[in-house]
């Protein structure tokens, strides 16, 4: 299973699981949002407590994209899914992901990328 964290203003117009109930194939399950199209899952869960593991550093880092930050934890099966949900994300958006390898970086500089470009990839810093 692949996963990141994907941070987005707390007040943003955008919500990621707005995108996945307009997707088609959407389950809902408490906070968990689910959409299965073939072999492939997209699982989006709604969790600030994530935000308690980092670090000063990728506060202050994170603090360059989104001010007031709301988490989501991403968890993936194939990479369509989740390089769709990324890609949906408006330029207006601020917003921010954690790969969970030490990359924290803004959404917009990897959603036009393949995922294996980036999602394992440890930070340059």
């Amino acid at each position: 299973m692949n996963s990141i964290i994907l941070i987005i203003e707390r007040e943003s117009a955008w919500l990621p699981e707005t995108w996945v109930e307009q997707s088609g194939g959407a389950h809902i399950q408490g906070n968990q949002f689910t959409i299965e199209l073939g072999t492939e899952w997209l699982s989006v869960v709604r969790d600030d407590q994530v935000l308690d593991d980092f670090d000063e550093r990728e506060i202050h880092q994170l603090g360059a994209w989104v001010k007031e930050p709301k988490a989501y934890i991403v968890e993936w099966k194939g990479g369509g899914l989740v390089e769709r949900l990324l890609k949906s994300i408006p330029i207006s958006c601020s917003a921010a992901v954690d790969n969970d390898h030490g990359l924290l970086i803004s959404v917009h500089e990897v959603a036009s990328q393949p995922l294996q470009c980036w999602v394992r990839r440890r930070s340059h810093h």
